[in-house]
């Protein structure tokens, strides 16, 4: 069971790596999504907004949670905590689906970056999800 666990925090701090990385540089968050800002302006804060803080405070609140539960092993922050990871994990599963589903419709989307995104996207969700894997398989 530890570790599940230890897989899942290992996925939420990457997760909140790449958030805080997004926020704090916005030109390697545009780099890494393969987007750019547009003449309007304003285009660095979506990607501060988006790829920055929504990603960072999703995987932060979950790992928190997730603290909570490993460190008090109290029912409720228990049961908050895999209900958090799940979400997260079906976040990244979403994912990596729809890349999956852009490389199998859309002309010219089968490249070897997407093949790669998927994976780690897929990776993602195996590893914080891995608590309600292994619950679901009845360990």
């Amino acid at each position: 069971m530890w570790v599940a666990w230890a897989l899942c925090v290992a996925g939420l701090c990457f997760g909140a790596y790449l958030g805080a990385r997004g926020l704090f540089d916005p030109h390697w968050a545009a780099k890494l999504v393969r987007l750019k800002q547009d003449e309007q302006g304003g285009g660095f804060a979506e990607f501060r907004a988006t790829y920055g803080g929504v990603f960072l405070g999703l995987h932060v609140a979950a790992l928190l949670l997730v603290f909570v539960y490993l460190y008090g092993g109290a029912l409720i922050p228990g049961v908050a905590a895999t209900g958090a990871v799940f979400a997260v994990a079906a976040a990244w599963a979403g994912a990596a689906l729809g890349r999956v589903a852009s490389i199998w419709r859309d002309r010219g989307a089968d490249t070897q970056f997407n093949r790669l995104s998927a994976a780690i996207e897929g990776g993602m969700a195996l590893c914080v999800g891995a608590p309600w894997a292994l619950w679901l398989g009845g360990g």
